[in-house]
């Protein structure tokens, strides 16, 4: 009555390899816990451990003529060695696969064991219990009750052998793996090549014809797979290009314009822009930025850039989006006029209804406001039935009441605005939601990337390719950059063409994110950094 023991390669290092992963017993501590528990179950122990696959096939085979069961823990041969599965099936017995660690929760390649099949079950997690809680299954369920040895291998090929596809398709992966990093390495000729020429990395000519060779080798069924895996595969092969020569073409491309050193600082803007006037949502946001800076209000957000562009201000400060109304249209449309994003910070936005001394909330039938707050305050709107009038900005609504001296309009406007103009608030905070907030930016004429930058947004138009979005995206997601927002905009004086604007998080000059913007920068028709920046705190 023997219980075989296999250890494979490595276990011999117990006590000194990785204790986070293997703990800091020693195998000669399994050794002898294993055999004191076979004991007790009233079994004799033997315990072998090898490093060479040779050695434990031939012990295996042995086991056949001199043990009642196995517990195996194959190390890394789990993963790989076809020998040692084949030579587990051969003999016949009920073998316990153990492990240490939870494979499972490792790295990939441990997740597939491929002398599971033939095992009777699998016990991994544990520390050093592991042998022994895969002894007493072993013991319990495979000998003293002589349950008949099922192995997965056997009950799965009557249901279509789901384990084995599984197989095939880990044999398959391996060997694609290796093929791809093969063609990895044949890539870096090319860069090395064409640096030395001067050549262009992308040549969407040539991808197309590998394109249409590999479609006429397949069925028309696989036809688009099979292309979405080529591009997926040419796609990567030319990031590790651009990696290669990023630095060598930086100065060719869009990234031109960023500096070498992130020591950019807004210290010295002195004049600050805003569309509106005193009281507004900008005013605020423009005080949060530049607390002591002279503040320009300007009638419109276009008339506050036009001030930056003619050089009468240092910056502007202008609203980009809100959680609520989303984009601010107009902003996204001057940005394209080759101004730069340099801050931003998130300002609460609580709106209210104020009219004419003397009005109630039934006298109102008509509201006045930028169509951003109209649409911030749509649900409240809605529900009165209130006719909407749009206006410059929420500012201005309530001079617009005053004017129109009318008791069935209000405005919705910042409680400020309001108590300045004389109207009486009727509600208060009259958003859809409790945490309604804008986000506000600082525009510059200049690039500025400052130490604390975590943000990277772009300007991008897309050829008219299939796929081109998605496949576009893929850039950023293989560097592994999160994409904060995108959003597209109409191209002024371009019907039915538009701009994506994107929003990268990113450490300030972070190299990933450098790489991928140089590639998409050659790749597409158009690419223009807008700003790479940080927040200020409200």
């Amino acid at each position: 009555m023997k219980i075989l023991l296999v250890n494979g390669p490595n276990l011999n290092m117990l006590g000194k390899r990785d204790p986070k992963q293997y703990g800091s017993f020693t195998l000669a501590d399994v050794e002898k816990l294993f055999k004191e528990r076979a004991a007790e179950l009233g079994f004799e122990a033997e315990c072998f451990q090898s490093n060479h696959e040779g050695e434990i096939v031939q012990k295996l085979h042995e086991a056949r003529e001199t043990a009642a069961g196995i517990v195996i823990n194959a190390g890394a041969f789990t993963h790989y060695s076809y020998a040692i599965r084949d030579a587990i099936d051969v003999t016949g017995l009920p073998v316990m696969e153990v492990h240490i660690s939870n494979i499972h929760e490792r790295e990939s390649f441990r997740h597939t064991s491929v002398i599971r099949a033939v095992c009777v079950g699998q016990i991994a997690g544990f520390g050093i219990k592991s042998y022994t809680m895969g002894l007493e299954q072993l013991v319990n369920d495979f000998i003293l009750k002589k349950t008949p040895v099922t192995k997965p291998a056997e009950t799965e090929s009557k249901n279509d052998s789901l384990q084995q596809c599984r197989r095939d398709i880990n044999d398959i992966d391996a060997q694609l793996i290796d093929l791809f990093a093969k063609r990895l390495r044949v890539s870096e000729r090319v860069a090395k090549a064409k640096g030395e020429s001067g050549g262009a990395i992308y040549d969407a000519a040539r991808e197309n014809v590998v394109i249409s060779n590999a479609r006429g080798k397949v069925s028309t069924q696989d036809g688009d797979a099979v292309e979405s895996f080529l591009r997926t595969i040419m796609r990567v092969s030319r990031e590790r290009q651009y990696d290669m020569l990023s630095s060598q073409r930086q100065n060719q491309n869009a990234t031109a314009i960023l500096p070498s050193v992130a020591a950019g600082s807004l210290e010295n803007v002195r004049r600050v822009a805003y569309g509106g006037k005193v009281g507004s949502y900008s005013e605020k946001a423009a005080r949060t930025f530049f607390p002591d800076a002279a503040l320009e209000p300007a009638w419109s957000f276009a008339d506050a850039c036009k001030s930056l562009t003619e050089q009468k201000v240092d910056a502007v400060v202008l609203p980009l989006a809100n959680t609520t109304g989303g984009p601010v249209d107009t902003v996204y449309q001057l940005l394209q006029q080759k101004l730069f994003i340099a801050r931003y910070a998130d300002i609460p936005v609580e709106h209210c209804v104020a009219a004419l001394p003397g009005a109630t909330l039934a006298d109102i039938k008509c509201v006045v406001s930028h169509p951003q707050a109209l649409s911030q305050c749509s649900n409240k709107i809605n529900a009165c039935g209130w006719v909407q009038e749009s206006i410059e900005n929420t500012a201005y609504a309530p001079k617009y009441i005053l004017d129109k001296g009318d008791v069935s309009i209000a405005a919705i406007c910042s409680r400020s605005a309001a108590e300045q103009a004389g109207l009486v608030i009727l509600e208060e905070n009259a958003c859809n939601t409790t945490c309604n907030q804008t986000r506000f930016i600082v525009v510059t004429r200049e690039l500025i990337v400052t130490p604390d930058a975590s943000r990277v947004s772009i300007i991008m138009q897309l050829p008219h390719r299939h796929g081109s979005l998605s496949s576009t995206l893929d850039v950023f997601t293989d560097k592994g950059l999160n994409l904060a927002s995108i959003c597209s905009q109409p191209v002024p004086d371009k019907p039915w063409e538009y701009a994506f604007f994107v929003d990268i998080d990113a450490p300030a000059l972070d190299s990933a994110a450098i790489c991928a913007l140089c590639q998409l920068s050659y790749e597409l028709p158009r690419l223009q950094i807008m700003g790479w920046y940080g927040s200020t705190t409200k």
